[in-house]
């Protein structure tokens, strides 16, 4: 009530701002930002750039796309009535179902009718004479709001290679953060997928299952697990239902608010044997565990982490038959772990096809993207697709695309520490073709 009471207060003392509260981005933080603010009485507001509400689950269409976080450890906790009545058809959902998930929590809530679809935030300039915000939109419109609330993500601006030619193929190209809400076909087609990171490592399992030919693209291997996921019965989602208090409860608890925990172990505490088992155990297990669930110290002892590099590493090489290959997978600038762990469904078994090809630019980088395919330094591929699995800008990515200004109008861009390049080079902003821009 005394929040309440101090919001009405706030906003009575301005009475011409056109909102308490400004939100952009209608994703998962976006609405629930939209629930708890109209709980506390608020006028709110959210701007959206897409036609409807999903945040990063609206914008990621690609093939393969799923969570590798458990689907109810995803899930909203703040309505019971949510909770028992949604059930998962997935330990690890796929788009689709998050998706209609997020648009059945704002049907539910009657979200949409604070959300402005459509609504690019071009500018957010505080005004210190009235302690507000003035928030201007791509069409030049203009809002006033008490309080700025940024729901954009730390993965939403996507971001293209730095290679000449980009927007000259002739053929479909897509980035996978913006994906064509139509199908794509990759039947019978020639296909190159540039990226190897979690969205690519999604991407290529699920088109190498229909493509022509399928040739990969790698600067860079990561460490992978296998994701084990499988459907849900009625029982099983009864028992979920059963145990959400305890789970949300350990999610809190938890170093990285996963469901799992490190082992309180160190590696070294125990047999070899006792190690190999444990290893093995986690392997064959779903989610994350082997990453966040593993002996306490992989991630801090590099004799520990070079131990389960070790072991992931002989699972890459048992299971992709060309050894040169494998090694070609096996990353040799980091240990396992100590990067975001992509976890896979038959990833590395894609390398076993006859019609799949990997291609290392290390070795052999990109020159160009031409009218017909991708230029190497020693081959030129021709294509009926290329998909651009390059991922994002993170972090302040988002944030740069929007001219927020502060007290004195001082530009959050100047005031926080741009980004560098592999060459130590400060961030430069991409122009991008027209089918890219965002």
């Amino acid at each position: 009530m005394a929040a309440r009471q101090e919001v009405r207060t706030q906003a009575a003392a301005s009475p011409a701002l056109d909102y308490d509260a400004v939100i952009v981005g209608a994703g998962i933080s976006g609405l629930y930002q939209l629930y708890r603010l109209r709980e506390l009485g608020m006028r709110v507001r959210v701007f959206e750039a897409g036609t409807g509400v999903g945040g990063t689950w609206y914008w990621n269409r690609y093939p393969g796309a799923r969570f590798d976080s458990e689907s109810y450890s995803y899930s909203y906790s703040f309505s019971q009535e949510l909770l028992d009545e949604w059930d998962w058809s997935e330990h690890f959902a796929a788009q689709p179902e998050t998706l209609r998930y997020l648009n059945h929590v704002a049907d539910k809530f009657d979200l949409r009718r604070d959300i402005q679809f459509r609504s690019r935030v071009a500018a957010a300039h505080y005004q210190e004479a009235t302690r507000s915000w003035d928030v201007t939109l791509e069409d030049g419109s203009r809002h006033s709001a008490r309080f700025l609330i940024t729901a954009i993500g730390p993965l939403s601006a996507p971001t293209m290679p730095r290679v000449e030619g980009v927007g000259t193929f002739k053929g479909e190209a897509f980035h996978t953060a913006r994906w064509p809400h139509e199908p794509v076909s990759f039947e019978g087609k020639r296909v190159a997928v540039i990226g190897t990171g979690a969205t690519g490592v999604q991407t290529i399992q699920e088109v190498a299952k229909t493509a022509g030919h399928l040739t990969i693209f790698q600067r860079t291997p990561n460490w992978c697990a296998p994701l084990h996921n499988s459907k849900i019965d009625a029982a099983t989602m009864a028992e979920i239902r059963a145990g959400y208090p305890e789970m949300f409860k350990r999610c809190q608890e938890t170093f990285a608010c996963f469901l799992h925990t490190p082992d309180p172990r160190s590696t070294f505490e125990v047999s070899e044997e006792e190690r190999e088992a444990f290893f093995e155990k986690l392997y064959s297990e779903r989610g994350f565990g082997i990453w966040q669930g593993n002996f306490r110290d992989i991630l801090t002892d590099r004799r520990a982490n070079a131990l389960i590099s070790d072991f992931v590493a002989r699972k890459i090489r048992q299971r992709v038959k060309n050894q040169e290959v494998a090694e070609k997978l096996i990353p040799k600038n980091h240990g396992f772990g100590t990067r975001r762990v992509p976890l896979e469904t038959k990833y590395y078994e894609v390398y076993n096809q006859p019609n799949v090809q990997l291609v290392d630019i290390k070795e052999t980088p990109i020159e160009r993207i031409t009218p017909t395919g991708i230029k190497t330094s020693d081959a030129e591929y021709e294509f009926d697709m290329i998909i651009y699995a390059t991922g994002f800008d993170a972090i302040t990515g988002a944030f740069d695309r929007i001219d927020i200004r502060g007290v004195d109008r001082l530009r959050l861009k100047d005031k926080c520490p741009q980004h560098g390049d592999a060459d130590g080079a400060a961030h430069r902003p991409r122009q991008y073709p027209a089918q890219y821009r965002i």
